[in-house]
């Protein structure tokens, strides 16, 4: 056999992106990428998965924010009904296939006002699309030190962010919105443990209610399992009438009640 030298594929920054969005470092990467237009402190995303029951959750999130006040920030806006709804109404307004980008700061009587002047935060832009029955809107802030966004500034992020965006998108269908589940509140440690009606569970349906509490989507399931997006679906439905549930919203709430 002879020996060939090999040498690493050719990558556009495009393309170097993609091939880290299931990595850890590729929120840092991502914002760089980000920065390279206008000067952004902090980016993040909130996935609603279903439009006639909003609830948005944190999807991902890099920036100069610690990651305990990102998440305090996100508990904040997803308690006030008319910010739920305020994110409904934005990815409603993106046509199939389309984004909507806006530009934001909040008003004094605003319930994220307060969060921003804590923040040190001066402005936001978003962009919003739909994903089946629910939405992405991810956001961009600008910091008080740094002032208001220029026309210039506005024109550059908008070459930058529909990438930004369908990278999050990405991300979130294979890796989900919540990596750092309890190991003790896991529907395979539940099934172990022989819990309830989680020791009815087969272990392929306590792999999939794990994977789907994160939030990873179906195609992302399958190929963390190495099975077909249908069989994940068949999965998922016996799962989820064995635990009497509808929807992954209150999969993810049984992990953490009483219901034992």
């Amino acid at each position: 056999m002879d020996d060939t030298a090999f040498s690493p594929l050719p990558r556009d920054r495009s393309a170097t992106l993609a091939a880290l969005v299931p990595e850890p470092g590729f929120g840092a990467a991502l914002l760089a990428y980000i920065r390279e237009a206008a000067d952004i402190v902090n980016f993040g995303a909130f996935y609603v998965s279903d439009l006639k029951r909003p609830e948005p959750v944190l999807s991902i999130w890099s920036g100069e924010m610690s990651d305990y006040w990102f998440r305090r920030n996100a508990r904040t806006i997803a308690s006030h009904d008319s910010l739920r709804q305020d994110f409904s109404d934005r990815i409603r307004r993106a046509p199939q296939g389309a984004l909507v980008i806006d530009r934001w700061h909040p008003p004094a009587d605003d319930p994220r006002a307060a969060i921003y002047a804590r923040d040190q935060v001066v402005e936001r832009v978003s962009v919003a699309s739909r994903i089946g029955r629910g939405g992405l809107v991810s956001f961009y802030l600008r910091g008080v030190q740094a002032g208001w966004l220029s026309d210039a500034d506005l024109s550059r992020l908008r070459g930058v962010l529909p990438l930004a965006h369908e990278l999050i998108g990405l991300r979130h269908r294979i890796a989900g919105h919540q990596p750092g589940l309890p190991a003790d509140r896991s529907f395979a440690a539940l099934r172990a443990d022989n819990v309830g009606a989680f020791a009815g569970l087969t272990v392929r349906e306590a792999e999939v209610c794990d994977l789907a509490a994160r939030g990873v989507s179906v195609e992302g399931t399958a190929l963390d399992l190495g099975i077909s997006e249908n069989t994940v679906r068949t999965l998922r439905r016996r799962a989820y009438r064995r635990l009497q549930v509808a929807t992954t919203t209150q999969l993810t709430r049984l992990l953490f009640s009483d219901r034992r």
